[in-house]
């Protein structure tokens, strides 16, 4: 009768899960909600750099840059919440793939020292982008996050710091378009504001991913 009652006692709270272990629906419902979100704000506080957009054929680096950007987008996305769902897996293998195309994103700026893929110019110039990067991301990394916690994150620093790049990696990447194309000025300001979102998103995650759980139980008695 205990084993039949402790059995009772842990399952009391469970509830039926859609879809469990999928993560695409709610990888795509956030990419589409926060990539028109930023492209919304990105586009209302200031145009785009002058032939930002033909330059993406005139440079084929630049292209490639760009599209490497928006797989970072995609790949932390997924990263964020795939960590969320419990897994025999190390969680560094896990988002390895992620971190090595954000890795190689920031490649390109560094290369871009020696190498720039697009010429190096102050056209465009924002002289609020780091504040605009940030402020702008807050919205989607608290999305993000509520899409998270309705699954089950055993490790909520990581995905909160998933969360926070992922967030910020959209205005960075549209900051290809809409501001200055300077590489030191892209490290320090650009990818400097998706990396600080990404320790925002470790301190916040143990908090906004914690879940109470309550088990309802037909007798008055504590478990043991």
């Amino acid at each position: 009768m205990r084993r039949e009652q402790l059995i009772n006692d842990l399952s009391a709270d469970l509830k039926p899960v859609r879809s469990p272990g999928r993560t695409r629906a709610r990888a795509a419902i956030w990419l589409v909600i926060a990539t028109v979100y930023s492209t919304i704000v990105i586009l209302a506080s200031g145009r785009l750099r002058d032939g930002a957009l033909v330059n993406l054929l005139e440079y084929p680096w630049f292209a490639v840059e760009t599209i490497v950007a928006g797989s970072a987008v995609l790949a932390l996305t997924i990263a964020a919440l795939r960590l969320s769902i419990p897994s025999p897996r190390n969680p560094l293998l896990r988002t390895l793939p992620a971190l090595v195309i954000a890795a190689l994103w920031i490649g390109f700026y560094v290369v871009g020292f020696w190498q720039p893929a697009h010429p190096v110019s102050t056209l465009g110039v924002r002289d609020h982008c780091v504040l605009q990067g940030l402020f702008f991301s807050f919205p989607s990394m608290a999305l993000l996050l509520y899409y998270a916690r309705g699954l089950m994150p055993l490790w909520p620093r990581a995905t909160g710091a998933l969360a926070g790049a992922a967030a910020g990696a959209i205005p960075a990447a549209w900051m290809q378009l809409a501001c200055m194309y300077i590489p030191s000025h892209i490290l320090t300001h650009h990818m400097a504001t998706v990396v600080l979102l990404a320790v925002i998103g470790a301190l916040v995650g143990p908090v906004a991913l914690q879940r109470s759980h309550t088990v309802p139980r037909n007798r008055g008695r504590p478990i043991h």
